[in-house]
């Protein structure tokens, strides 16, 4: 019986903790709940948006909606020289009817400007935001240093305290929704074939062909009846349908031709950035350098690498060295293998702080993936496709396709 599909794990609700004044947080959550709309979820909620002054007023503070782009005026206006204008009540409470709808539209993210004075009390959004929370629903919002201990008295310490910045926000949203974030960056289009070979998968449309790794390699004396049930199973179904088995699936199969799929869409002969295949970034790293999976030609490479493989060779640690050696390392290139075996988000967070590169013929080139702690991406694009599939639908493995196409590598631009 097949499993059900996968489901993103919950998502404590999110506090970003502030100082005196909240201009910067109010921009940073604008930006960021704006940025996930863009990449295709569903946010909802409110943020807020100051103005300068006006002619009964020092400041005009609003409340946005974050789906409809509806302004809510929530300045209380005591008069233009005053120093002391304070959120009006009943401008909130006009406002709170965007979480309201939020919540029962199951959105994938509720922003809640802010958890403040009036909340602090149990006033303004605070039935809205635990309403939400109690929903199951993620929830983002920011809390004032001042207001820190009601805040944990209101959610009973079940949250996450952020910093005020966008890769703290990030790291939040978590890297198992890199995944779901990818399938939403496909535009549909027709498959023109799936080939599945004893170690690669390959998915190809008009436009472009994508490659991935089996994680189970095809059964012996199993491959002419495989291949033709296969051919009926992705049989007519478009780009995007089959991309989503890479976020849903628990199938090896599935899964690998779901990034095929993604791979087909992003890894399209147009796509530019710098030749080389991502271990020669690391070559002058001083500190840990930390490889997952192993590499052609690694030991020349990287001669002081540690690596860590599923199946390890003399030398080489096991997997559950991850946890060990991950950690503090300053300089850590992963397999794409392990974006298809979905270990890549744990290898992520276990790997805070160092430089990622994701490598392999297998790797999506797309930005998208640099939010999730990823710097630098080393992926394959085809460039005779025909030689490409015959070598796969042969059982050819990646030595043997590398020849009819280039490595490309894509860096996260600085300060992004």
């Amino acid at each position: 019986m097949p499993l059900p599909p996968a489901i993103l794990p919950p998502l404590r609700p999110g506090a970003v903790i502030h100082g005196p004044g909240s201009h910067g947080v109010d921009t940073l959550l604008d930006g960021f709940s704006a940025e996930l709309k863009r990449r295709g979820f569903r946010v909802g909620g409110l943020v807020q948006r100051n103005h300068g002054p006006g002619d009964d007023c020092a400041e005009r503070m609003e409340l946005v909606d974050v789906a409809t782009g509806h302004a809510y005026d929530i300045t209380q206006k005591l008069g233009r020289e005053s120093q002391s204008c304070r959120v009006d009540p009943t401008g909130v409470a006009e406002a709170s009817q965007a979480i309201r709808n939020a919540v029962a539209s199951g959105v994938d993210l509720l922003v809640v400007n802010k958890f403040a004075g009036l909340e602090s009390h149990g006033d303004g959004l605070s039935d809205e935001l635990l309403a939400a929370i109690a929903e199951g629903i993620p929830v983002l919002t920011s809390v004032g240093s001042r207001y820190l201990n009601e805040w944990q008295t209101a959610t009973g310490g079940f949250c996450d305290l952020l910093s005020p910045v966008a890769d703290a926000l990030w790291r939040w949203w978590g890297p198992q929704r890199m995944y779901q974030d990818l399938v939403q960056g496909v535009a549909d289009a027709d498959v023109r074939r799936v080939v599945t070979g004893d170690k690669w998968v390959v998915v190809e449309t008009a436009d472009g062909l994508g490659v991935a790794a089996r994680q189970a390699p095809a059964a012996k004396g199993a491959a002419a009846g495989a291949a033709e049930d296969n051919a009926q199973r992705w049989t007519g179904r478009g780009l995007r349908d089959l991309a989503a088995m890479a976020a849903q699936s628990w199938d090896p199969l599935e899964i690998a031709v779901g990034v095929a799929a993604l791979n087909a869409h992003y890894n399209r002969p147009d796509v530019t950035g710098v030749p080389g295949n991502g271990l020669d970034l690391f070559a002058s790293v001083e500190g840990r350098v930390v490889v997952i999976g192993g590499f052609p030609q690694l030991a020349r490479r990287l001669p002081r690498a540690k690596v860590i493989d599923m199946n390890p060779q003399e030398g080489e640690y096991p997997e559950a060295a991850c946890d060990w050696l991950l950690p503090g390392a300053d300089a850590v290139a992963i397999t794409a293998s392990a974006f298809a075996n979905r270990t890549l988000p744990r290898l992520l967070r276990v790997s805070a702080g160092a430089e990622v590169a994701m490598v392999g013929p297998g790797t999506p080139l797309t930005p998208r993936l640099f939010d999730y702690g990823i710097r630098s991406l080393a992926g394959f694009v085809a460039i005779d496709r025909e030689a490409v599939v015959r070598t796969i639908a042969g059982g050819g493995g990646s030595r043997d396709f590398h020849p009819h196409g280039r490595m490309v590598t894509l860096h996260r631009p600085p300060h992004s």
